[in-house]
């Protein structure tokens, strides 16, 4: 029978360090919360052989192969589908291998063939692709494999994966419009300024008449861009992959989320997302049997945001010197106070996972019509400042036709 560590809390401050043996992690953490204890950590005593699994090199894909989240999910449902059946495990590996069209992911699916042939677990072969699975999915899976009911976990693992999909798609579905709109007419100003209106200034230089300020204003910048729109271009270029290598970096990243965080409208959107996938992720991994201190790390993994990551992981370790989750998130400032309350309803009925999932489905709402929201303003604002700055283009190359008209009338 395999031993798990554990770290508990018993009381508002003591934390009791031990061993027990357990059928599953699962068993032993309902064991340790039927003794009176609220399990922090548990963790499987591995031997030697098992951590030779552990340490194998992780496989990665090239540049140029992609999975995206639809094909891991519908990767995830088949073996689902085919587990439940009866199917031996590397049948239905063999089986999705042969009817999976995307290459890369038959590339992957085959290394967690092979791993599995020769021995090793689902969770392990899951930890060679960490861009694919996320730890939480190694650790839900391996929780299902040592309690045996992986089928069980790998149906809500998918249920899972297929509501994340769903609110990302609603995201950038509601994104489409409003950025092919700043493109188009970021493009259309763009040549105006760079080709066509440089035609008209050389006409109305001939003609050495008097010119409004605002034609004045257009011909300077018409005639820059007339001659130097490559190097626009060549420098526009050269920003946009300074800024994308510096924000990859952590410091570049936390600026970047900082500022959208505080961004009108757009930060509120963010707020809520982090916020559904906190509750979601952190739900699904207490209502499969992960310790508390366990899941918060794993959830801090997820966050897109490395702000409100920052403030998972401050969480974390609150909760490892004995706070209560609920005190711990009152001190991080993104975290609304409604969650705040319905965490602490949780502790106090033992109903954390339940409770962060129905706080999941509420965000999942709420991320819906504040994307709806920010859209529907972000569109006319745009069309607005577009119209506003092609309209004064037009009407400073208007204004000396006017005037040369008259002139030449008279």
């Amino acid at each position: 029978m395999p031993t798990f560590e554990y770290e508990v809390k018993k009381g508002p401050t003591e934390i009791i360090k031990g061993k027990i043996e357990a059928e599953s992690r699962k068993s032993a953490v309902s064991r340790l919360r039927e003794l009176g204890y609220f399990p922090l950590k548990v963790e499987e005593v591995y031997s030697a052989s098992s951590n030779e699994k552990k340490d194998r090199k992780r496989i990665t894909l090239s540049g140029w192969e992609r999975i995206k989240l639809k094909d891991r999910n519908v990767f995830l449902r088949q073996l689902a589908n085919l587990f439940e059946s009866g199917m031996v495990l590397t049948r239905a590996l063999r089986t999705i291998i042969e009817q999976t069209p995307n290459r890369a992911m038959i590339k992957v699916v085959e290394q967690i063939y092979e791993d599995v042939q020769k021995g090793s677990n689902l969770a392990d072969a899951f930890e060679k692709h960490p861009k694919i699975f996320s730890p939480m999915y190694c650790s839900m899976v391996r929780a299902g494999e040592t309690g045996g009911m992986l089928d069980e976990v790998l149906w809500r693992i998918v249920a899972f994966s297929e509501q994340e999909e769903e609110l990302r798609g609603k995201v950038i579905s509601a994104l489409i419009y409003p950025v092919f709109l700043l493109i188009v007419g970021s493009i259309a100003i763009f040549i105006l300024v760079s080709f066509v209106f440089p035609k008209f200034i050389a006409v109305f230089e001939d003609f050495n008449a008097q010119l409004p300020l605002p034609t004045i204003i257009v011909m300077k910048f018409c005639g820059f861009m007339g001659t130097w729109w490559w190097a626009v271009i060549f420098v526009g270029i050269l920003f946009s992959l300074a800024m994308y290598s510096y924000f990859k970096t952590s410091e570049g990243k936390r600026q970047k989320d900082t500022f959208l965080l505080s961004f009108p409208v757009v930060g509120g959107v963010i707020q809520k997302y982090e916020m559904a996938k906190f509750a979601r992720t952190f739900g699904t991994l207490m209502d499969n049997g992960v310790p508390v201190l366990t899941a918060l790390k794993i959830t801090g993994e997820t966050m897109t945001n490395a702000v409100i990551r920052d403030e998972v992981q401050t969480t974390h370790d609150l909760v490892k010197e004995g706070e209560s989750i609920s005190d711990s998130l009152k001190k991080c400032p993104h975290f609304p106070p409604i969650v705040v309350s319905m965490f602490a309803v949780g502790e106090e009925s033992g109903r954390i996972g339940i409770i962060a999932k129905r706080i999941a489905d509420a965000y999942d709402i709420e991320v819906d019509r504040a994307v709806k929201a920010m859209v529907t303003l972000f569109e006319p604002t745009l069309i607005v400042i577009m119209g506003v700055i092609i309209g004064f283009l037009v009407i400073a190359m208007l204004l000396p036709m006017l005037t040369l008209s008259s002139a030449i009338g008279t």
